[in-house]
């Protein structure tokens, strides 16, 4: 791990130049000024995703190449999802029957109807009997009482079996849902904007669920970490503070100006809660990253010093 140095002093001792620099120069944002510099920092990637498979399955379909800029929400690569197709439309199948019936009352208002008629057979019987006592046999009168009371109770059985019709579609419908969800899992989308970095897999490969098939990385936004030495430089006067960052690019394709400058801003956003054996602490400032000519201009791996800045 490079260690880097912040000073606040300059000293010159037997033609030796210290770590720590102090610096008055005038910076070009709000009047800001440089207070110290951080030698030797890391640039860094803030997010970096493993994109893994879901579902087991063979690579059908590769949609982006290492290099290629991905947004959040991009498809990548598909898994074989025929199987999960063909559940789909048997699924969609039995969810539109199981709506039809569930939105069909024929039932119940046959039974109701059914059981209007038993009721009016029983009362114009029993009426009968009144007028002329004995002239509808007991029997007949206790079989209509059945068949009214079995008419009625079946009218809530048509009523049940509505009401599972109706429970019956809603389950139809989640099987549906999962079905579209095992099809979403053959799908590798990217959990971030950024640029495709590695492919480990090619079509035609059996996947296993949880095997990486890209990597990808974000590089708009990037960090720049250094090392601190906590005598000197507390974390309370560090942190928040303002950051600069100057890096040049060589375009020898530019014969009158090859050397591009690009100069990046941030604030520190951490100081490490931990003091390392050299009495340093870690600390880094994440920057907006520049493209020069479709390239990003810092790259995660190089070296460079960071500026801190007054308020």
């Amino acid at each position: 791990m490079s260690q880097a140095r912040f000073t606040v002093v300059a000293i010159i001792v037997s033609g030796v130049i210290g770590t720590w620099i102090m610096a008055q120069e005038p910076d070009s944002q709000a009047g800001s000024k440089v207070i110290a510099i951080i030698r030797d920092c890391n640039i860094g990637l803030v997010n970096e995703v493993d994109v893994s498979a879901q579902e087991s399955g063979v690579l059908t379909e590769v949609f982006v190449e290492e290099g290629a800029s991905v947004a959040l929400g991009d498809m990548l690569a598909k898994i074989d999802d025929r199987d999960a197709q063909v559940r789909r439309v048997q699924v969609e199948l039995q969810k539109e029957v199981a709506e039809k019936e569930a939105s069909n009352d024929i039932n119940i208002r046959a039974a109701e109807k059914a059981a209007e008629v038993a009721d009016a057979e029983l009362v114009e019987s029993e009426a009968i009997n009144t007028e002329s006592p004995g002239a509808v046999p007991p029997t007949k009168i206790r079989r209509e009482r059945l068949t009214a009371e079995r008419s009625r109770l079946q009218v809530d059985v048509a009523k049940l079996e509505f009401d599972v019709a109706v429970l019956t579609s809603k389950i139809r419908q989640a099987e549906l849902d999962q079905a579209l969800i095992t099809i979403d899992r053959r799908q590798l989308d990217s959990p971030i904007t950024g640029e495709v970095e590695r492919r480990f897999k090619d079509i035609g490969e059996w996947v296993q669920a949880g095997d990486a098939v890209f990597q990808v990385v974000r590089m708009d936004r990037l960090r720049v970490e250094g090392f601190v030495v906590a005598a000197e430089y507390p974390p309370l006067a560090v942190i928040g503070k303002p950051v600069r960052v100057t890096y040049t690019v060589l375009d020898k394709s530019d014969k009158a100006q090859p050397r591009k400058q690009f100069v990046f801003t941030g604030k520190i956003g951490f100081a490490s809660n931990q003091i390392q054996a050299g009495g340093e602490y870690r600390v880094w400032a994440e920057v907006e990253n520049q493209k020069y000519r479709g390239q990003w201009v810092l790259r995660p791996g190089a070296t460079l010093d960071m500026q801190l800045l007054s308020e």
